[in-house]
């Protein structure tokens, strides 16, 4: 990916970069939105969380953002298990999926905090 100021592509991807994390709020919102009716929700509440951090696994990396896209992947295989065991998540269950929403908060900041830096995206 070229950094030179004068590359319009390299422009285009930066006000992309920039709008995909001005939406990056709203995404962890939702998530968290979902998971707060996991413990009511049965099984259509986890299909709706497992395909929340689908999204973001593939649109994480789409826009150079790898630590959303594995913390995305990492979600999407926690509530994929739960949807395989089939049973209601226990606490420790629930627990890591608010960790994993946490990760994925703390990468949307550290990707923030890249863009602005100019620096790099850490892989």
């Amino acid at each position: 990916m070229s950094t030179r100021a004068d590359d319009p592509l390299a422009q285009q991807l930066q006000v992309l970069r920039r709008e995909y994390l001005a939406d990056s709020v709203q995404r962890v919102a939702e998530l968290r939105q979902v998971r707060a009716r996991l413990a009511d929700g049965g099984p259509a509440v986890l299909a709706q969380l497992r395909q929340s951090f689908h999204r973001l696994a593939g649109s994480g990396g789409s826009y150079g953002f790898p630590l959303v896209s594995s913390a995305g992947r990492e979600g999407e295989r926690l509530a994929e298990a739960l949807i395989s065991g089939g049973a209601a998540p226990e606490a420790g269950a629930i627990d890591s999926i608010d960790a994993c929403i946490e990760r994925i908060a703390a990468a949307f900041d550290e990707a923030r905090r890249q863009l602005e830096g100019g620096a790099a995206p850490t892989p």
